[in-house]
């Protein structure tokens, strides 16, 4: 048995859906007292495996959030199109062409500040679309400017954006609120894949720092999108990849998580190509 899963049945610990993350499952932990005549005699535990569960909740999390970028942008156009009307109202031609042209601005350096140092298509899409998100709750969502990636086969983009878009959803909610609300994702293709996003939150204690991907902790009261699924996929697709995940203290104060995935993206399209 995985080491969390032996603290759990010694703990004598009552827990309901305890999440434990193991190298290849995801496993749901149910412990409660078992009593006769008014005497406690020992505990029933059952174990369940929810991995095909978890990777559906982390699937449906994933169409979420797209669904929070498509709110977010649509909100955002309505006020920029009513500031717009406006200014057309009032004959203020000049400052539409202004907001116009500052606009188009925005939206072409957030891309290109991503498309020039993601070449992944869906990779990029997701950063870009974080990237709106994170703003619409007063999070900057910003990439390292040593950041590399070449476009990947399509198994590992989709490992890689279940990653990037658990870490950078953790980040951004544990960010709002923070001064600078700060959020910093970098990701390198040089030697294996290194995925890395640190946060300006309060960080993670050492103490719990193996527990919140062990036990499935979390600080949201959703467990489908809460950080302990999230954190326990990210573990599980990085041990299913001969991977580590680690956190420490970010540079700002927060806390920083570190993929470090043993895989070549020139080595892993060249055999994608191969067979396809």
């Amino acid at each position: 048995l995985e080491p969390a899963v032996v603290d759990f049945l010694l703990s004598g610990e009552d827990g309901r859906d305890v999440v434990i993350a193991t190298r290849t499952r995801v496993l749901a932990l149910n412990r409660r007292a078992a009593t006769s005549q008014g005497q406690r005699i020992g505990t029933v535990t059952t174990m369940r495996d929810s991995t095909e569960l978890a990777a559906l909740q982390g699937q449906l999390s994933s169409h979420k959030s797209v669904t929070d970028t498509l709110r977010a942008q649509t909100h955002e156009f309505a006020n920029q199109l009513h500031t717009i009307s406006g200014l057309v109202q009032l004959g203020e031609y000049d400052s539409v062409r202004d907001l116009v042209g500052t606009l188009t601005r925005r939206r072409a350096e957030i891309s290109d500040a991503v498309t020039q140092r993601i070449s992944d298509p869906a990779v990029a899409a997701l950063v870009i679309a974080k990237t709106s998100l994170a703003a619409e709750s007063g999070v900057s969502l910003e990439i390292a400017p040593e950041s590399h990636l070449a476009a990947l086969d399509p198994a590992l983009a989709t490992d890689v954006i279940t990653l990037l878009g658990n870490l950078i959803d953790n980040a951004v909610d544990v960010s709002v609120g923070s001064e600078p609300a700060q959020v910093t994702v970098g990701i390198k293709d040089h030697d294996g894949l290194v995925i890395s996003v640190a946060d300006s939150g309060p960080g993670v204690p050492e103490h719990l720092r193996e527990a919140i991907f062990a036990r499935g902790v979390t600080s949201k009261p959703d467990v489908a999108g809460g950080r302990g699924i999230g954190l326990a996929l990210v573990r599980l697709v990085t041990s299913q990849h001969g991977g580590t995940v680690e956190v420490s203290d970010g540079p700002s104060g927060g806390a920083m998580f570190v993929v470090r995935l043993p895989v070549g993206t020139a080595a892993v399209s060249a055999k994608w190509a191969a067979h396809a």
